[in-house]
């Protein structure tokens, strides 16, 4: 039997910076160790960020007009990670 995991996290803009740097294997070092850094050419994006996740949120903000208070605490992203075993 096959099975899939689907997960999803809400991220305030505190957290987009070491997101950023995980997601898109900057970091040289790792404490998870099931992450194996020679097959993340096989991980793969919807959408490439053009820069930063904040600059990127800066950037959609801006071009969008979208008004709006945002406080530390309000979340500002979501991830979505789907896998599967096969």
């Amino acid at each position: 039997m096959s099975y899939a995991i689907i997960r999803n996290t809400k991220y305030k803009r505190e957290n987009l910076k070491g997101i950023f740097r995980h997601n898109e294997r900057k970091n040289k070092n790792y404490s998870n160790d099931n992450i194996d850094k020679e097959k993340s050419y096989l991980n793969y994006s919807i959408k490439q960020p053009r820069y930063s996740y904040e600059k990127e949120f800066d950037r959609i903000r801006e071009e969008y007009n979208l008004k709006g208070q945002i406080k530390t605490v309000s979340n500002i992203a979501c991830e979505y990670i789907i896998t599967s075993d096969k």
